[in-house]
């Protein structure tokens, strides 16, 4: 994109994201193969875990999204990020989006995660269910941040399976076939069902988001979810420019949900605090495309600059995310004791 239609999308998006969402996308201006999407079923409510760990005994709730699309809740008793982890099945293979976080909620516990184990249950189910002796797993990560990236040691020695080492680009770059990082968008098939991978560096050097053209699922990892987006990259552009990304890239497809890795409100402009375990009133994971444009919006809100510092983008608290500074620093939101 232009540096002058960057510069007239980041006003528009300053003049108000809900002039954007009122932009409806005529049905010659969507991709053909994003119409006929398999939908899919989120739940109601997720666990976080329970008052007494000690008898809360899953470390991972389970959830079909629809057959070919099952979704990770790591608990809370196991530890306070509560991460969700993303399992996508095509005809050849099947990609695990992270590996999860350790233990560091509850002394009484002392739970080591088996993520390795709750994978190969969710592939032999898969598996059964659709008469296959085996597929091939690629075990990737939307960011390489300590509680998404835990379980990977888990997965050495692990047959029929490719594993992309977090925390670097060429690593990222040489799997999925990147040739220019980030501005590359590129194709990732998985056997019939095709996912598009999107470089976003911001919150992390190394972040991605994940389309999913069968479902129309956005996966966003920590760059969007409902709670407290920390931007750790210095250069506040280059967390922008990935936010402009995304909002290019589904300018013209359909958004079903934006799914993120975490969930930290429990209502509108309504924080946990951080290191919460037991979330029993959280908000729903999902978000849609507008919280995308809300997003935009909020990079163009920038610090004052002097000549000790380049300006950052400062933190602005909407109905459904905050943005921060890195982490961890940020003010949570109305997050007074329950």
């Amino acid at each position: 994109m232009s540096s002058r239609t960057k510069t007239w999308t980041r006003m528009f998006c300053r003049a108000g994201a809900t002039a954007l969402i009122a932009v409806a996308l005529t049905p010659t201006q969507l991709h053909a193969q994003d119409v006929n999407y398999t939908p899919g079923v989120l739940p109601d409510h997720w666990f976080s875990g329970g008052p007494q760990c000690a008898t809360f005994q899953e470390d991972f709730q389970i959830h079909e999204y629809n057959p070919d699309f099952v979704i990770l809740r790591e608990s809370g008793c196991v530890h306070a990020e509560k991460p969700f982890l993303y399992m996508l099945f095509g005809r050849d293979r099947v990609i695990l989006f992270d590996t999860g976080a350790g233990s560091n909620t509850d002394p009484t516990t002392g739970r080591v995660p088996n993520v390795v184990g709750i994978v190969n249950l969710v592939i032999n189910q898969w598996l059964a269910r659709n008469h296959r002796q085996s597929i091939d797993l690629v075990v990737t990560h939307l960011h390489s941040h300590f509680d998404h990236i835990w379980g990977d040691s888990q997965f050495a020695g692990r047959a029929n399976t490719s594993f992309v080492p977090p925390g670097s680009v060429p690593a990222l770059q040489a799997f999925f076939g990147i040739r220019h990082w980030p501005r590359d968008i590129v194709a990732f098939d998985l056997g019939q069902r095709v996912v598009d991978i999107i470089p976003i560096p911001g919150h992390d050097e190394t972040h991605i988001a994940a389309y999913d053209r069968q479902t129309g699922v956005l996966l966003t990892g920590d760059t969007l979810y409902p709670g407290r987006i920390y931007i750790n990259v210095p250069d506040p552009d280059v967390f922008a420019d990935s936010v402009e990304r995304l909002v290019d890239f589904t300018s013209t497809r359909l958004v079903t949900h934006v799914l993120g890795t975490h969930i930290e409100q429990r209502g509108s402009y309504l924080d946990y605090p951080i290191g919460t375990h037991f979330a029993p009133d959280e908000t729903p994971l999902q978000l849609g495309r507008a919280h995308l444009l809300e997003l935009l919006e909020a990079t163009t809100f920038r610090s004052r600059e002097d000549k000790h510092s380049q300006k950052t983008i400062i933190q602005k608290a909407y109905r459904d995310f905050t943005t921060c500074g890195p982490y961890p620093e940020c003010n949570t939101v109305n997050s007074g004791p329950r």
